[in-house]
């Protein structure tokens, strides 16, 4: 059986070593704040996020072919 603990378990006991003072934080730092908008157009919304197509790959919904 050892004779001495571990340091990591004798350091935490000890008085002399140095620790931050506390300090007070908000509850609410770093939240934000977001106010309510009118609805908008779907439809509008998801050509803002849709992905741009490539003209050199020639992704374009020019070239998709049309259903009958």
């Amino acid at each position: 059986m050892p004779s001495q603990h571990p340091s990591h378990v004798v350091a935490a006991a000890d008085p002399a070593v140095g620790v931050r003072p506390p300090a007070y934080s908000s509850v609410t730092a770093g939240v934000r704040g977001y106010d309510v908008v009118e609805p908008l157009d779907w439809r509008e919304l998801n050509r803002r996020v849709a992905p741009v197509p490539d003209p050199e790959r020639d992704d374009s919904d020019d070239a998709a072919p049309r259903g009958r």
